[in-house]
């Protein structure tokens, strides 16, 4: 299973405390928002230990796909690549180094990469999503999708909140966020409540000043209040189809005599 997936999926989550008799200790919540950083692959050594960072995701990794050599350097980061076109070696390749997420740089290259096996699988995504584009991706095996804001992001804006909820409510999946620049608390908390799991930062343009500020407004987070209601992902249902507009629905508890009498009171 995917490492970075789990990480998404336990997001705010309470760690349960052992069952028994003995001392109760208190319980421990996980991380409600993760931190993504994105690299060129031909630096992988560079960014292998970057602190604070919950992932990597390395772009133009199309060689580390060719390549046989292994990538020690990487042995103790979740990482993953962005990558054109791949053919199902090259996938095994990936992942026998330690690749644990794939996310494809474009619609133009071999749908192998969706290859179904234990590597999670991302993709790239911008506030022009359409509905049939959304309703495709709920049936392809994506786990994450990566999203590209409006520009200027921060300081918020309540026209870029509701063009960012606007693309997050047509589909229920993880959401990385691709921002610029730290944030304020406030800001994240209210992006994070949409809701967006991640932030995916550009470590080649990020200062170490600035990586610490992300971090720390991540670490600052409050709990994930449960929104319940339409806008829970994880309640998500596609709509029902072949109900009739009237929502008369066959009931099967009836005999020819019941349903006879139904159809001479209409």
């Amino acid at each position: 299973m995917s490492k970075l997936t789990d990480r998404l999926d336990a997001l705010g989550r309470a760690t349960p405390a052992p069952m028994g008799f003995a001392t109760r200790p208190r319980t421990k919540t996980s991380a409600t928002m993760l931190l993504l950083g994105s690299a060129p692959a031909k630096d992988a050594h560079k960014y292998a230990e970057t602190a604070g960072m919950d992932a990597i995701i390395f772009t133009g990794a199309d060689a580390l796909a060719s390549d046989e050599s292994p990538l020690k350097d990487l042995k103790d980061q979740i990482w993953g690549v962005s990558v054109g076109d791949i053919d199902f070696d090259g996938l095994d390749r990936l992942k026998e180094k330690g690749c644990d997420f794939v996310v494809p740089s474009s619609d133009d290259h071999s749908a192998a990469i969706l290859r179904d096996d234990d590597m999670a699988r991302g993709y790239e995504v911008d506030t022009d999503l359409t509905e049939s584009v959304a309703r495709a991706l709920e049936f392809l095996p994506v786990d994450f999708l990566c999203l590209t804001p409006p520009k200027a992001l921060w300081p918020l804006k309540l026209s870029s909140l509701i063009e960012l909820e606007s693309t997050i409510g047509l589909v229920g999946s993880h959401f990385v966020l691709k921002v610029e620049t730290p944030p304020s608390v406030q800001d994240l908390e209210i992006v994070r409540n949409l809701p967006v799991d991640a932030l995916l930062i550009d470590l080649t343009s990020t200062s170490n000043g600035d990586l610490k500020k992300y971090r720390e407004c991540i670490d600052a987070l409050p709990p994930r209040k449960n929104r319940g209601g339409a806008g829970d992902h994880s309640d998500a249902t596609m709509p029902q189809t072949g109900v009739p507009a009237s929502g008369h629905q066959h009931d099967h508890d009836l005999d020819d005599e019941d349903w006879d009498a139904l159809s001479a009171g209409h």
